[in-house]
């Protein structure tokens, strides 16, 4: 480190490279070198980033546990941005065995029509309630679980909250589908809330059969014990997609998904060691319940 400091220049490409921590610096101070005397630049072995940032190394076939148990956003991490220079190859080879992740891709998928289901007739029940606070909450977290879906249909990985709305905003089925999801956000009533995520939900699974989905089925009405709120079949989509797992363990698995599936905390999510044991403990006692 001591010879970047004496060697380093102000400045490259007409960007400071000082600065006095390693928190990324606004485009205005970089550009004014308004960033004090320190370099913000870190030097790590391909070894030594997985353990900081990973928490482990990632050098052999990746398990079931494995991809249950990582959030997308740090798969993210190491597949997305440029490589400029990787004349030994272990970056370019950590980042294919990393690319996606097909071992529980349609579980996850099956996972997350379950979510779906869980909630699909409440936006109807708050609102017909008069909750009309409720219907606009769970309508907000309907509208997440259809991004989603989409991002695990066209095979994205799904980075951290905050550029979640920009990556989404990149897929090809977004400019058709986002209309839907504004509305669903806008409407004035719960019907039209309803009456929206009824309209992502058939979009999504026909786009599933689109892109050949394993096992995607074209989209039904669903029912709930003859109440009149109108939904689509999540159940029976998410049912027909588990059928298509190969792997016989990872088709039982009850419908908790990975660890940002069932996870919404950022501060567990940004810790490995955290979110592998969440996952861990889930596996365990599903061991203990057979």
């Amino acid at each position: 480190m001591r010879i970047l400091d004496l060697s380093l220049p102000d400045r490259f490409d007409g960007w400071s490279v000082r600065y006095p921590t390693n928190v990324r610096p606004s485009a205005a101070d970089a550009r004014e070198g308004l960033l004090g005397s320190e370099h913000g630049v870190e030097l790590y072995t391909l070894s030594a980033w997985c353990d900081r940032f990973l928490g482990r190394q990632f050098t052999a076939d990746i398990t079931t546990h494995d991809w249950l148990s990582y959030p997308e956003q740090l798969f993210l991490t190491v597949t997305a941005g440029a490589v400029f220079r990787d004349e030994i190859g272990e970056l370019s080879a950590l980042r294919d065995r990393l690319c996606y992740f097909p071992p529980v891709w349609l579980y996850k998928l099956a996972a997350q029509w379950g979510r779906v289901a869980e909630e699909r007739a409440y936006i109807g029940r708050t609102g017909n309630a008069g909750d009309e606070i409720g219907s606009r909450v769970i309508a907000a977290r309907m509208v997440g679980n259809i991004m989603r879906l989409a991002m695990l249909v066209e095979r994205r990985y799904a980075p951290y909250p905050k550029w979640f709305g920009a990556a989404f905003a990149r897929l090809p089925c977004a400019p058709e589908l986002r209309e839907t999801l504004e509305q669903i956000l806008s409407a004035p009533d719960w019907p039209k809330r309803e009456a929206g995520l009824f309209d992502a939900c058939w979009f999504i699974a026909e786009l599933q059969m689109a892109r050949g989905v394993p096992c995607a089925i074209a989209p039904s009405v669903g029912s709930l014990h003859n109440r009149p709120f109108r939904f689509v079949d999540s159940l029976q989509i998410g049912n027909a997609l588990r059928s298509a797992i190969a792997d016989d363990e990872l088709r039982e698995l009850p419908e908790f998904g990975a660890a940002d599936q069932f996870i919404s905390s950022n501060f567990v999510l940004a810790v490995p060691k955290f979110s592998r044991a969440a996952v861990t403990a889930l596996l365990d006692l599903k061991a203990e319940l057979k």
